[in-house]
């Protein structure tokens, strides 16, 4: 998913778009052919069963929701974003995006026996719901809790779940709140019209840095298949779980699912969170890197007695290319334009009382990531798949061990700072946030942490998974990242 750091794609190459992935085919259905990372994350979805993406809207208003304006405003979505009107069609010239039959067909349900209030719920429903037809479409699908009342205002929640190959986070944002403003037009009353965006190329055709050149082909290519080897020989070793094992290990018929937590901060403490950056010189994600790392590596020292010594933690977190594109994508286009990138983060054994050290180990994050930035080294991921076969890079995922569990313990996926440009009061329905999760029963990291700051306020989902390890664990984890921040923040 997307992470909008400032540092990438100020310095973007001019490549040549290959127009070829752009046609009309003989029944006048917009197509073009998927690009790499759209064929790896539709890989990664067979293979891996991951490449589902769910998020929740939540919605206040001082009114009972119209859910006829919100099947009005539903239906002009896909006449607005192209992906959301596509299928998959696989030919002998390759695999293709091409619009459905019903070109703004919308899976849509309302779901009467899950409340808004209780929304986490038809979340995890939906997350580990039924797979999609991707031969048929369409991609998406929606879901609408059964509204509450509580302190005088209407709560709603809205599920969607998409596949991965069609959106990243910023995707998902700009499609929520032009779901908003749809809504709150046809609430007042007015005629709205939904003007289709252009059917973009893939990133691949955008980006010319995403492209290796000779001698990184044969390094990638020698390099994946020293992985592949060690993937025969070696188990990957996960940290946490060396200490505190899988729990289908003790309990083989524990569910296997992806679960969520979800929390927020307030204004006042996301105000307090960027100033104490600022002035700490690191960024916000910085500091969300350091108390996740040093959350993790507490209680790896309570389970080790050891709490002298540095602990090296494998993670990972995701960028956004949209900044590299040329033609530029703006961030309320649809569409997967995202890599990841590892980091091997050694730990300091920081006391919980020690804010200068925590602020002086959240520079350290930062300029890890930046060192990354500067050097490109957060490319590589996209230019190890020009270098492999796709099945078989998927494949090397598969593995029973420790549950499919990678080495990294942890992901960030950090959209940045977000705007719903509603104004305080005047929408009928308000944003009152979102919360975002992926598919990872299969094979994944342990925590996945999701985050999103809309009109001042910090919105953060956890990813867990029951059957590696417990919802006690991963609220102690989440909570005690939690807690780091505010410690380090406080005057």
């Amino acid at each position: 998913m997307a992470n909008n750091m400032g540092k990438v794609g100020v310095e973007a190459i001019e490549p040549q778009v290959e127009r070829k992935h752009e046609h009309m085919d003989n029944t006048s259905n917009a197509s073009r052919l998927l690009g790499l990372t759209e064929r790896v994350l539709l890989e990664r979805l067979r293979i891996n069963e991951w490449g589902t993406v769910t998020s929740a809207l939540l919605v206040d208003s001082t009114q009972e929701l119209n859910q006829d304006d919100l099947r009005k405003a539903l239906g002009l979505l896909p006449k607005r974003y192209p992906l959301l009107r596509m299928r998959i069609k696989e030919t002998t010239d390759g695999v293709y995006f091409e619009e459905m039959e019903d070109h703004h067909r919308v899976d849509f349900e309302l779901l009467k026996h899950t409340t808004a209030d209780n929304w986490i719920q038809g979340f995890e429903a939906e997350l580990n719901g039924y797979e999609f037809d991707i031969t048929r479409g369409p991609l998406w699908r929606a879901r609408l809790l059964k509204e509450t009342f509580r302190e005088g205002k209407f709560k709603n929640a809205v599920v969607f779940t998409f596949l991965h190959v069609i959106c990243d986070a910023l995707s998902i944002f700009a499609l929520q709140k032009q779901l908003l403003e749809f809504i709150n037009s046809l609430s007042s009353g007015q005629e709205v019209e939904a003007k289709s965006l252009p059917i973009r190329p893939p990133l691949e055709s955008l980006v010319d840095a995403v492209h290796p050149d000779r001698k990184e082909k044969i390094l990638f290519s020698s390099f994946f298949k020293l992985q592949r080897t060690k993937a025969f020989l070696v188990k990957p070793k996960n940290l946490f779980l060396s200490i505190y094992p899988p729990v289908a290990k003790k309990d083989p018929s524990a569910t296997k699912k992806t679960c969520l937590l979800a929390r927020s901060l307030s204004e006042e403490e996301t105000k307090l969170l960027i100033k104490s950056c600022k002035e700490n010189k690191c960024t916000v994600h910085g500091a969300i890197t350091a108390s996740t790392h040093l959350a993790i590596a507490r209680i790896l020292h309570r389970g080790k007695h050891d709490l002298k010594t540095a602990v090296p933690l494998e993670s990972s977190y995701t960028i956004s290319l949209r900044r590299e594109c040329e033609p530029k994508v703006s961030s309320e286009e649809f569409g997967a334009y995202v890599t990841a990138s590892g980091l091997t983060i050694a730990v300091p054994p920081v006391e919980s009382n020690d804010k200068q050290g925590f602020w002086e180990f959240a520079r350290a994050c930062t300029r890890d990531v930046h060192a990354q930035l500067d050097s490109g080294k957060y490319r590589n991921l996209t230019k190890l798949y020009h270098c492999v076969d796709v099945r078989s890079y998927c494949k090397m995922s598969n593995i029973d061990f420790n549950e499919g569990r990678r080495v990294q313990i942890l992901n960030i996926t950090n959209c940045g700072a977000l705007q719903t440009e509603q104004a305080e009061d005047d929408p009928r329905y308000k944003f009152a946030g979102s919360y975002f999760g992926l598919q990872g029963t299969k094979t994944s990291h342990l925590f996945g942490n999701n985050i999103m700051t809309v009109d001042g306020r910090l919105y953060w989902a956890v990813e867990y998974f029951p059957h590696v390890t417990t919802k006690t664990q991963a609220e102690e984890v989440f909570d005690s990242t939690l807690e780091v921040i505010k410690q380090a923040c406080v005057g």
